[in-house]
């Protein structure tokens, strides 16, 4: 879909929290680019630090679906993303090797309903550190080392929410408060955010590095990055009314 050019503003920030939007995409060509930032990169080439993502999904289609991706041509650090066979796999790659590790679940991705995923590296260089929850609670999942992995690199690739650049992968249906962190989230702490089904204020979470709350607190189209680190997303072949009132 192509932009409107809309200054549109939804929800403009007020003392409480609420969750009113969300963003759908298209499948097509629809995605959020976050942009290139230190803050985002885990790896020095040599060894690893821990981070975690967590983003509530709503998939109308569960194929080759882009969730949260920082992976482009000769420039590859993690993805976030199902595949083919609709299995839903958090890989981080050494770009010097080509060589990845993986948790990716066993069962197939969720369409049609709400899901708070959360996904989660400990720093430690192994796929034994990898670990994938939905709605709270680990899932069901393999791991694997495929070739050489040593630590991801900081390389230049956008992270784009919605979309894989290097596999043209995008992403049928709905996303809502994603967040990045420098940690690995705990299990009691993956409970607590999930928060029994319903979204709660990260603003302040121990560990937050990237808050994009897909349509509160933004202006077509402009996402903003609730963290102290301000690095705004731009929601790319996208229209104002791509932000919906269909939320967790």
């Amino acid at each position: 879909m192509l932009g409107l050019g809309s200054s549109l503003v939804r929800n403009i920030t007020s003392d409480a929290f609420s969750n009113s939007y969300s963003l759908n995409f298209d499948g097509v060509d629809d995605y959020v680019d976050l942009g290139d930032s230190n803050d985002f990169s885990f790896g020095d080439g040599s060894t690893d630090s821990a981070f975690s993502v967590s983003m509530w999904i709503k998939l109308a289609e569960g194929t080759k679906a882009a969730f949260f991706v920082k992976d482009a041509t000769s420039n590859q650090e993690y993805h976030i993303m199902s595949s083919a066979s609709d299995k839903l796999r958090f890989r981080l790659y050494d770009n010097d090797t080509g060589g990845f590790i993986q948790s990716q679940m066993d069962d197939n991705v969720s369409t049609g309903s709400w899901v708070y995923y959360t996904f989660t590296y400990d720093g430690s260089e192994s796929q034994a550190g990898i670990t994938i929850y939905a709605d709270g609670s680990s899932v069901t999942q393999t791991q694997v080392l495929s070739g050489s992995y040593t630590a991801m690199e900081n390389t230049t690739a956008d992270l784009r929410v919605a979309n894989a650049e290097r596999s043209n992968f995008y992403l049928n249906g709905d996303i809502d408060e994603v967040a990045l962190f420098n940690i690995e989230l705990s299990s009691s702490q993956i409970t607590d955010i999930y928060n029994s089904g319903t979204p709660t204020d990260l603003s302040d979470h121990t560990g937050l590095v990237g808050y994009w709350r897909m349509g509160d607190d933004a202006a077509y189209p402009t996402i903003p990055d609730k963290s102290s680190n301000s690095n705004n997303g731009t929601m790319t072949n996208m229209v104002s009314g791509d932000m919906t009132a269909d939320v967790p």
